[in-house]
């Protein structure tokens, strides 16, 4: 009798021991956050593709919706990619201070002006 109650507390820790590995945290995987979102700083617009959803300051108050009002232009070269750990639009300060609106219109002139000056120097131009 002892011997099966020997294996029987055996085989329960191992189950034990099997299934404490098993549970999942409620933490992200590291170096990816649990919301995934597009920023569109120049309209200060969120996506989130996971649930295909857009939000927008409309007076102070955030609004979501399948699509943004027609106002809104939204280009996909001018959105920033974010996985966060919380929902962006609840930090967006932070964010937008991240990504201040007007950058990436300012970032690709000094691009076409990098490649005009390097063009030059290389003694082409185009």
């Amino acid at each position: 009798m002892k011997g099966r109650e020997i294996a029987s507390i055996a085989v329960m820790a191992a189950l034990l021991t099997f299934a404490s590995g098993c549970i999942v945290s409620e933490s992200p995987p590291s170096g990816r956050g649990r919301y995934e979102a597009y920023y569109y700083p120049d309209e200060e617009v969120y996506f989130y593709p996971n649930v295909r959803l857009y939000y927008w300051l409309d007076r102070g108050n955030w609004n979501h919706g399948p699509q943004p009002p027609q106002r809104y232009i939204l280009e996909e070269r001018a959105r920033v990619k974010l996985d966060l750990d919380y929902e962006p639009h609840t930090q967006h300060s932070k964010i937008r201070n991240s990504y201040p609106p007007g950058n990436r219109d300012r970032d690709r002139d000094q691009d076409k002006d990098r490649d005009k000056d390097r063009d030059r120097d290389r003694g082409r131009d185009r």
